[in-house]
């Protein structure tokens, strides 16, 4: 995922401006924008805890908006999607999911350009 959010540069800023870091958090959907800037252990943390949320089903939050399917615990996939989209499994969410899964296959960081 950090490979695909921010190519593992901390310094990255995308979103014209609003996220920031490792795993790009963005500012109006998430807290602590400073930390989030300066703290590669707080950008990492942080993600960890938001993808850990989604896929233990504390966001039910996530059957009320637009949704490809049902939101539901246990689906890591889903919650990388919903990490990106903010909704689950719409089709944003599930072409981003394909792009990590296109990473991770393809090894990227393991590249002599990388």
């Amino acid at each position: 995922m950090a490979v695909v959010e921010s190519w593992w540069r901390m310094s990255t800023v995308g979103d014209d401006g609003d996220s920031f870091g490792l795993y790009q958090l963005r500012r109006p959907f998430h807290c602590c924008p400073t930390y989030a800037k300066r703290s590669t252990a707080f950008n990492a943390d942080y993600y960890g805890a938001i993808i850990r949320a989604y896929f233990d089903g504390k966001m039910p939050w996530l059957n009320d908006v637009e949704r490809g399917t049902d939101y539901k615990p246990g689906d890591l996939e889903g919650s990388l999607g919903a990490w990106f989209a903010g909704r689950w499994h719409t089709p944003p969410a599930n072409e981003y999911i394909q792009r990590v899964k296109d990473t991770l296959s393809q090894r990227t960081w393991r590249s002599k350009d990388f």
